[in-house]
């Protein structure tokens, strides 16, 4: 049986919320692999680098590995100014609009001295800030969205900006009151984040980060995520497919690629090492800003579509369940993920778990779970 939650119950306590990758498929999709290991169980990308990570001898495949992770979860969410997005990613987009316009209104009514939320995403596309965009420009919402950045022609972020706040006063000062704030935290880092000096730009027009990959790499990765994605095979085939593939090692142009990718300021879902200090010291600063906001008094965490593979995010909250006022809610794909993710949580009595009596999608997690009113599919 789930826990009940209702947002009315909680609206007035210090709200954070944590996205992974389940609030952005159809955008980008999950880190879900088909092949199989020798248990029969599929692998996911952590678990497949992991096991390639291992042995040497598969350099060329854990390579491979992540050159697919790219082009499939990290290209995509590049700036693409001229390309028109496919319906799939208008629909993810539409949700996030959903999710927004209902969490503005929770904040409206909250102490006029409130009115802030934090969400956390580890994702690395730019959905929540062009969602609130949208609906900020068309005038649907009254709101301000902080992503941690400030200046004009070159906006520079830091931790520090997520305290600012904007009070809207009277002609003659005789009211004020805060205006509903949402700060938008990447603790895995942001394809639209640049290193500059010692210092992070936040540009959302334009990327540093596309890598191009020739006709013999884009031969390799087809045959390779044609295996990964095939639920017939095994880690064996993998193996058996680098052996044949592979007797050069500079047919692949490994080197090269590894250069490119380790500039992205991004953390891998397989280890949480940045490969730049400036930005490993960001990933630290908003980790403790996530830990900070959990001692608060009468906080209150939900999480959707994330998996708590990130241990350090994951050892952050359990540490935080200390704090007899925080009560976490987390959001559960289906029965199968709800008993997992209460492994990961056993013992602790201030953690919820929600699910429905269906696969609990983005969609359904807006009008069945977080909303103000009842809503049916």
């Amino acid at each position: 049986m789930s826990d009940k939650f209702n947002l009315y119950d909680v609206y007035e306590q210090n709200l954070n919320i944590l996205f992974g990758a389940g609030a952005s498929f159809g955008f980008l999709p999950t880190l879900a692999l088909a092949i199989k290991d020798a248990d029969e169980q599929p692998y996911t990308f952590e678990t497949l680098a992991k096991e390639l990570g291992k042995d040497n001898n598969n350099k060329h495949l854990y390579a491979l590995l992540f050159m697919h992770y790219y082009k499939s979860c990290i290209e995509p969410g590049l700036p693409k100014m001229r390309n028109p997005r496919s319906r799939s990613r208008l629909q993810v987009l539409g949700q996030y609009k959903v999710f927004l316009q209902t969490l503005v209104n929770v904040l409206e009514k909250q102490g006029r001295n409130d009115k802030k939320c934090n969400v956390y995403t580890t994702n690395y596309d730019n959905c929540l800030e062009v969602a609130s965009d949208s609906l900020i420009s068309k005038q649907e919402v009254s709101c301000v969205v902080n992503d941690g950045s400030a200046g004009f022609q070159t906006r520079r972020f830091h931790t520090k900006n997520f305290n600012s706040r904007v009070v809207q006063k009277g002609i003659f000062d005789k009211h004020a009151e805060c205006i509903p704030q949402i700060n938008i935290l990447h603790p895995h880092g942001s394809v639209y984040w640049k290193k500059i000096n010692e210092g992070i730009t936040v540009n959302y027009q334009e990327s540093d980060y596309a890598i191009s990959f020739g006709d013999e790499q884009a031969k390799l990765i087809t045959e390779f995520e044609q295996l990964v994605n095939d639920g017939t095979k095994q880690l064996a085939d993998l193996i058996e497919f680098g052996e044949n593939e592979f007797e050069d090692w500079d047919k692949l142009n490994a080197e090269e690629f590894w250069d490119e990718y380790n500039d992205i300021p991004i953390v891998n879902p397989t280890k949480w090492k940045f490969h730049e200090t400036v930005f490993e010291e960001a990933y630290y600063q908003i980790l403790r800003h996530l830990s900070f906001e959990l001692e608060r008094p009468n906080s209150v965490l939900i999480t959707f579509g994330f998996s708590f593979a990130d241990e350090h995010i994951l050892h952050l909250i359990q540490r935080s369940l200390s704090n007899p006022s925080l009560t976490v809610f987390v959001s559960c794909f289906n029965d199968a993920e709800k008993q997992e993710m209460k492994k990961k949580f056993k013992g602790y009595s201030n953690v919820k778990f929600i699910a429905i009596d269906d696969d609990l999608t983005f969609t359904r997690f807006n009008k069945r779970v977080f909303t103000l009113k009842n809503g049916d599919e």
